[in-house]
């Protein structure tokens, strides 16, 4: 039976959904983000853009202006400027007034544009060498400045490709039906994989970027000879751009490398308090490696609106196993099964739950496929696989597969011996897990146990950066406030508390240590930080004292797979102490505390014999 952990289940109120399952909310919350993000590009790049190429054959004419000002507009958290100016210019004869200043209106904060341009007209003034642009068809319409703000485009631009692309992905997820019976229908023609499409997304943003971008490459050798370098800004669009379709191309040759997997559940749906199973088809390539799956219960929700919503993705329950390969003329069918508890929820919004639950199935394996085909996958290059010339590739493939309450069961059984096999292994993976992770010595009829320091650098070294960070805007701070900012005194210690205090459990993290010698009836620890002794305990052990894991944190990838870190600790004398720390997965730590157990027991159970 593969192995599983039940992590941790959030409840809530589930959120209501269209007839058809598709979320109307979505899709109109999507529809928003989308039309936000087109009207912010459209106003701050295309109507730049156009007023830019329209006002390129306008005249140019001395102009004598009346009034000029730079204003500061103070708003809730930001201060922004604009240039204010009245003048006077003649054409054809006849005098005309205008307050156009730039091609662009209003206030903004971005760049120094509207600092520059006063000071310049400012100094044209004084030297009376003001110039106004204006349009012979209209003369009454007229700027005193065309200037084309490349910081402002890419600003506007970025923040509105952002917006449609967060918005169409969000639209595009509430147009999906997330009724079971609706998922199980389209299942019958197979599941594809998460992979096959996630090159797509970065692809529409790569050209999105792209395409935003290029009638600016048309204006940026002319406006470089007009002496405005500001507007190479403007190549970190299709530069952008060009990256994320890059990568996504590199994305789309890694999947073709294998080509596609359908998957096809079996039973469909899969069912809570039965099993939930089935299998894809492996056309190109050889297993190098027995293929690992995982099928993972995960409860997504959001809290919080506005800046801080956020959305959530908490595993309730996963569970891992190795897949059967089943060899045929064109390749082999992979099958996965797993045996699912009752008290688990199915796909979709059900009741109890806010937001909603997916079913995530998970696979990972090494392939080996010939070179050619690696390089195109739709020639059928049978030399190259009859030789030895051959590519090992990473497969890694996930699917979302629908699941409600019931007790199906899988038309396939995994073979006994394989089963067990399997379960042979994970037992034996668990032990030299635990040994890799806990220094284990045989010390006479004991054992000494060394949780060893600096086993997760990496947690330390982003607690360090994270408090030092704090520490250096609390210090500011207080600089700041001994200045004259009142209010300042009031944040200051704030964040230097809040930074001393994540610091500290940086370095605590970085140094700690602990080790623990065990023996029949009693135990010994000592605590270390960077190999310095900082205290010790011991006690004695009865039959009664409970040894017991605790589950310190625990992590998920971008797949869902969850990680827990343990802490073994016997409880004595009202007390829990503790042996072993921060052992990475349940199953090691089952096997450690199966390891101590019989240690701390073997003098007791010999008494009672």
């Amino acid at each position: 039976m593969p192995a599983s952990s039940n992590i941790r289940s959030k409840g809530g109120e589930s959120t209501e959904k269209s007839k058809s399952g598709k979320s109307v909310g979505m899709m109109l919350f999507g529809f928003i983000f989308f039309a936000a993000g087109f009207a912010v590009a459209a106003f701050t790049v295309g109507s730049n853009l156009l007023r830019y190429y329209e006002t390129e054959d306008w005249a140019r004419v001395p102009a004598t202006i009346t009034s000029l000002d730079l204003r500061t507009h103070h708003g809730d958290d930001s201060v922004t400027w604009s240039v204010e100016a009245h003048y006077q210019y003649q054409f054809n004869g006849r005098t005309y007034y205008s307050d156009s200043v730039a091609l662009t209106g209003g206030s903004d904060n971005i760049g120094d544009f509207w600092q520059v341009l006063y000071s310049r007209l400012k100094s044209e003034q004084q030297r009376n060498q003001v110039h106004a642009y204006v349009n012979p068809a209209d003369p009454q319409e007229a700027y005193l400045d065309r200037t084309l703000r490349m910081g402002l485009m890419v600003f506007g631009g970025i923040f509105g490709a952002v917006f449609m692309a967060v918005g169409g992905a969000v639209m595009f997820m509430g147009g999906r039906s997330s009724n079971v019976s609706d998922q199980a229908d389209r299942a019958r023609e197979g599941i594809p994989s998460d992979q096959r499409g996630s090159y797509k997304i970065l692809l529409f943003i790569g050209c999105l970027f792209v395409l935003i971008s290029a009638p600016l490459l048309f204006i940026i050798v002319d406006a470089l000879q007009d002496g405005e370098p500001e507007v190479l800004l403007g190549l970190i669009f299709p530069l952008v751009g060009s990256g994320a379709i890059y990568a996504a191309l590199r994305m789309r040759k890694r999947y073709l490398q294998i080509g596609q997997t359908l998957f096809y559940p079996d039973p469909l749906p899969g069912n809570a308090g039965g099993q939930v199973g089935g299998y894809f088809h492996l056309a190109s390539g050889e297993w190098v490696t027995s293929p690992q799956v995982r099928l993972t219960c995960v409860h997504i929700y959001s809290t919080g609106s506005g800046k801080e919503s956020k959305t959530h993705h908490d595993v309730i329950w996963q569970s891992k196993g190795r897949a059967h390969c089943e060899p045929n003329n064109s390749g082999c069918n992979v099958h996965a099964l797993f045996d699912v508890p009752a008290d688990l929820p199915g796909s979709g919004s059900p009741s109890g739950y806010r937001g909603r639950i997916q079913w995530n199935l998970h696979c990972d394996g090494i392939v080996s496929v010939p070179v050619a085909a690696a390089r195109n996958p739709r020639v059928d290059n049978s030399r190259a696989m009859r030789d030895s010339n051959r590519l090992q590739v990473e497969f890694e493939r996930s699917w979302s597969i629908p699941v409600e309450k019931g007790q199906q069961t899988s038309s396939f059984q995994m073979p006994a011996e394989e089963q067990e096999a399997w379960n042979q292994q994970q037992r034996e993976d668990a032990h030299t897990s635990a040994a890799a992770q806990i220094a284990m010595t045989a010390a006479g009829s004991g054992l000494h146990l060394e949780s060893a320091a600096g086993r997760h650098t990496g947690m330390a070294l982003g607690l360090l950066v994270f408090g030092l960070i704090f520490d250096c805007v609390g210090v500011f701070l207080f600089f700041m406030a001994a200045q004259g900012e009142l209010m300042l005194w009031l944040m200051a210690p704030v964040f230097l508390l809040v930074g001393l205090l994540v610091t500290w459990l940086g370095v605590f993290w970085l140094g700690r240590g602990l080790e623990a010698d065990v023996e029949p009836g009693r135990v010994r620890v000592v605590r270390r930080l960077f190999g310095i002794a900082l205290y010790q305990r011991s006690a004695e052990i009865n039959a009664a004292s409970p040894l017991t894991l605790d589950m310190g944190m625990s992590s998920s990838n971008q797949n869902g797979i969850s990680t827990e870190y343990f802490s073994l600790q016997v409880e004595a004398g009202g007390k829990k102490i503790k042996l072993a720390e921060g052992i990475e997965g349940r199953e090691a730590a089952e096997a450690l505390k199966e390891k101590v157990r019989a240690v701390l027991t073997r003098e007791l159970d010999s008494e009672l014999i």
